[in-house]
């Protein structure tokens, strides 16, 4: 199953999926997931793009993405 499908249409339909693919999507309980997109576009200046309640934050690197997604308590840091 794509990531794309476990979004609800409504969430879906307001995704820019022509510019972005769907990388992740994390389920926070509630009716708002934080979908995280990758830019398909060669020339992008951000890379990566996370949706969140309507809102999307932009990002260079994976890297980056992660570390904000810890700093929301989206995710959890496994240190080992």
């Amino acid at each position: 199953m794509e990531e794309v499908d476990k979004l609800p249409k409504r969430l879906r339909k307001n995704l820019d999926l022509e510019n972005f693919e769907v990388f992740h999507v994390i389920p926070l309980g509630d009716s708002h997931p934080v979908v995280v997109m990758r830019d398909k576009r060669s020339d992008a200046k951000a890379h990566w793009c996370i949706q969140y309640q309507g809102s999307g934050y932009y990002f260079q690197t994976l890297n980056e993405v992660i570390y904000y997604c810890i700093s929301r308590n989206w995710v959890k840091n496994h240190k080992n």
